[in-house]
């Protein structure tokens, strides 16, 4: 099947006129992508997936959520195609589980990117599922069918740690054999859950999210090309700090680096040498003790939220199996 970046022509045609506060704008109202071109309600049911709603009284918001339990047997075969400025990625995977060289159990927590939202997650839900885990994917706030407005996976990761721990006192996961997976800019906000618990067994960080204001500009030049060319990158950053300072947040609060390097938690860093939004020079000399920092070829940004046969191989290497 195939993911296409959906941005409408008349929002990007106010942008190429907008000077900074019409950007920050755009960064606080934008809705999510759409995700009926590439599965339907339907078959996330028939999937196995059910739907939760978790409502946090300290912030009176609600976040939603899908989980679902392990997959006992079957097999997953995809090649996905994604597209992002001129570029086009295709991942492909096919695994049968009866052919894993190892059994795992826990759950998975994956957190979307921005502007995406949980249903973007399932390709990468169903691999662990068939690994033997249990998933949790969480709207972010303001995206998907959750609450609020963006808090960009800041205000997010401690609703989300609130979360955790109600589908841990409810039952519905177990507090033992925890990952959290993010991608984009939810990567940000695992990195963030991580520093508030104790048991988190790895992070899984695919095209992490670089600083807010540098990683909307990257975003600006790879997908708005003629926005890049009219504006200068001073006023998209500051369009993009706008936007923070309106939902209380710091620059500073964005940057992942010190999260994961102050950390004794396992880390996972897939990124590519061919993503520009978030780019394997960046990250690569995070490659020390605790951090595994992996290059993955001919990719584009959206591609890292898909799960391939290289990511596939390396994981059951790095998780922990039973």
């Amino acid at each position: 099947m195939k993911l296409k970046k959906l941005i409408p022509v008349t929002i990007f045609c106010v942008l190429i006129s907008a000077c900074s506060s019409n950007i920050a704008d755009y960064i606080t109202h934008s809705k999510s992508f759409p995700y009926d071109e590439i599965v339907s309600s339907e078959q996330i049911e028939t999937w196995g997936f059910k739907k939760g709603s978790y409502r946090d009284t300290y912030r009176d918001l609600s976040i939603s959520y899908l989980y679902a339990a392990p997959l006992e047997k079957g097999k997953i075969k995809y090649s996905i195609e994604t597209d992002s400025g001129q570029n086009t990625t295709t991942v492909a995977l096919a695994i049968d589980r009866k052919a894993l060289k190892n059994s795992y159990s826990g759950t998975l927590i994956l957190l979307h990117g921005f502007r995406a939202s949980k249903e973007f997650m399932l390709n990468s839900a169903l691999y662990f599922r068939l690994l033997g885990f249990h998933v949790v994917i969480p709207d972010l706030l303001g995206h998907g069918e959750s609450g609020g407005n963006k808090e960009y996976g800041v205000g997010d990761s401690k609703i989300i740690n609130r979360l955790i721990d109600d589908l841990i006192d409810t039952g519905i996961i177990e507090n033992q054999h925890i990952y959290l997976l993010g991608n984009s800019m939810g990567s940000l906000a695992a990195a963030r859950i991580s520093q508030s618990r104790q048991d988190i067994s790895g992070l899984i960080l695919q095209a992490p999210m670089l600083e807010f204001d540098q990683a909307v500009y990257l975003y600006a030049k790879e997908n708005f090309p003629l926005l890049s060319k009219a504006i200068s990158e001073d006023e998209i950053k500051i369009g993009a700090l706008t936007a923070l300072k309106e939902a209380n947040i710091r620059s500073q609060d964005t940057k992942i680096e010190p999260l994961i390097m102050n950390s004794s938690i396992p880390v996972l860093l897939f990124t590519s040498n061919t993503d520009p939004i978030s780019p394997y020079d960046h990250f690569k000399n995070l490659d020390q003790g605790h951090i595994r920092v992996v290059n993955l070829p001919k990719r584009n940004h959206p591609s890292m939220a898909i799960i391939g046969d290289i990511e596939h191989r390396i994981l059951q290497e790095w998780l922990t199996p039973d």
